[in-house]
């Protein structure tokens, strides 16, 4: 059971309007927290990971939103880490967060550099982060012009190959061979309508977009003056 300690009334409706977003991969974050009490009245705090918590269902760019309950180091007792060695390698203050695509709720450390602030003003019950793994970017504008979780994705391939940028809108791509062709660039951000802007960072490397579809298009390479490396610029 969840001991709760130094809840302030007051700014709990505020509290649970904020959330935050994940910056990578947080189930190694994400803890369920329980007490039990010894015969002699010694209450001890255990910690384990979140059932059902993987990469998978708490990725990158997950908004999660804050329940309002907290855990105070030296008021509320963490002593243990169930199952081995505990992560969490010093008592912190702990936030609760649930996480409405999954339904998955646990405490997470507010100030580790895995988790920024996302403010809309919204409910707690809005439901954000349902398309793929990112959310789009609050900062006004057209809208979906930017990931904020985008990170970019790159790679090195042959021509004729498939990269896939998952739903990055930018990203580099370096073609290996040296020799005229394309390719294929996938990205859930692609639409028949974006814009793709190219730069090539090989002198006299010469490269334009053929092909572009739902979810993809092509890089065709025109140099073979070696590998040429290009960025490029997804927006819609």
């Amino acid at each position: 059971m969840t001991t709760l300690v130094h809840t302030d009334s007051r700014n709990y409706q505020a509290s649970t309007d904020k959330s935050l977003v994940s910056t990578k991969a947080f189930n190694e974050e994400f803890y369920t927290y329980r007490t039990s009490t010894s015969a002699l009245g010694v209450t001890t705090g255990i910690f384990t990971f979140v059932s059902g918590a993987t990469a998978t269902t708490c990725p990158r760019g997950r908004v999660l939103h804050l329940t309002g309950r907290k855990l105070y180091p030296d008021v509320n007792p963490m002593n243990t880490f169930a199952g081995g060695a505990a992560p969490l390698t010093a008592k912190k203050f702990l936030v609760s967060v649930y996480d409405p695509i999954t339904f998955l709720t646990g405490y997470i450390d507010p100030m580790s550099n895995t988790f920024a602030k996302y403010d809309q003003n919204l409910p707690n019950f809005f439901d954000l982060g349902t398309s793929g793994a990112g959310v789009q970017w609050p900062g006004g504008g057209a809208g979906a012009e930017l990931n904020l979780a985008d990170a970019g994705a790159s790679g090195t391939i042959a021509n004729g190959g498939t990269f896939d940028a998952g739903y990055a809108t930018v990203g580099q791509v370096t073609s290996n061979t040296g020799s005229t062709g394309s390719i294929t660039v996938t990205s859930t951000a692609v639409t028949a309508n974006s814009k793709i802007f190219l730069t090539s960072l090989t002198a006299g490397g010469i490269v334009n977009v053929t092909s572009l579809a739902a979810r993809s298009f092509n890089i065709y390479f025109h140099s073979i003056l070696g590998s040429t490396t290009v960025n490029f610029l997804i927006i819609n």
